[in-house]
């Protein structure tokens, strides 16, 4: 059995993927450190210190949790003072550096990363019925790309632009897929006023089940994580979830109301 681990182990997302994959994967978990714990421990005095010593913590849990493992998930964003609402937290876009880093020195085979539909700006397309949106063009081909909903938005784009610079920089057997998430709930249903970006639980699962058994497909990868939710007002879904994967969503959150 393959061991998939998950950062942001106690998230909605996390939850999401161990019910849904527990008997495919042997999977684990794991809580990112908090610059607390250093600012709490050590004795370090001036802001370079005080980030060179959270760097150090961060890099070092996170290679004694990598370390023989097929395949991470990495989940874990301090959402309280960032999320598509507001605010800015410089050191999620830090941990994200350090995911990056560890788990290609660990060598794991698949590198996934969780992206957030807000990494395109969807508030007037959701509005009407026309083409998908593809994530095209997206940083493999223009390093600005679309606009974002929010500066939690931009924090999600530089975590896909880091993939295309670390994805130089894998292994031959090493893989990175950056997933723009839609909405991922606790109790599976999907709420009416969001059913357009609706993850459900089995096609969260599927795509990352699909990512880690697949052999062929390229070193680096951006793909949207929604369903396929489409009906009433709207006969196309919002997004376009093509990945290489071979993997295609099967919910549909207008069925559900």
């Amino acid at each position: 059995m393959k061991s998939l681990l998950l950062t942001g182990a106690n998230g909605t997302v996390a939850y999401a993927l161990k019910k849904e994959l527990s008997g495919t994967y042997d999977i684990s978990g794991m809580s990112i450190p908090r610059m607390d714990e250093v600012l709490r421990d050590l004795k370090a005095t001036t802001w370079k210190e005080q980030l060179d010593a959270y760097r150090e913590k961060v890099m070092g849990a996170l290679l004694r949790a990598f370390e023989g493992k097929d395949a991470i998930a990495h989940l874990g964003w301090n959402t309280d003072d960032e999320n598509y609402k507001g605010g800015l937290d410089p050191l999620n876009i830090l941990v994200v550096d350090c995911v990056y880093q560890a788990a290609i020195e660990a060598r794991v085979s698949r590198i996934y990363l969780a992206s957030s539909v807000h990494a395109y700006d969807f508030d007037e397309a959701i509005k009407e019925d026309r083409q998908p949106i593809t994530p095209f063009p997206d940083t493999r081909e223009d390093a600005f790309g679309a606009p974002t909903t929010s500066l939690y938005g931009v924090s999600k784009r530089w975590m896909e632009i880091a993939g295309q610079f670390y994805a130089k920089r894998l292994q031959a057997e090493q893989k990175i897929l950056v997933v723009r998430l839609g909405a991922v709930g606790r109790d599976e249903k999907p709420h009416r006023g969001d059913s357009r970006l609706w993850d459900s639980h089995a096609d969260l699962a599927g795509l990352l089940s699909a990512f880690i058994e697949n052999k062929d497909g390229p070193s680096y990868w951006v793909a949207f994580g929604v369903s396929d939710n489409h009906g009433g007002d709207y006969r196309r879904p919002l997004f376009d979830a093509t990945n290489p994967y071979g993997f295609k969503p099967a919910d549909n959150a207008q069925t559900e109301f």
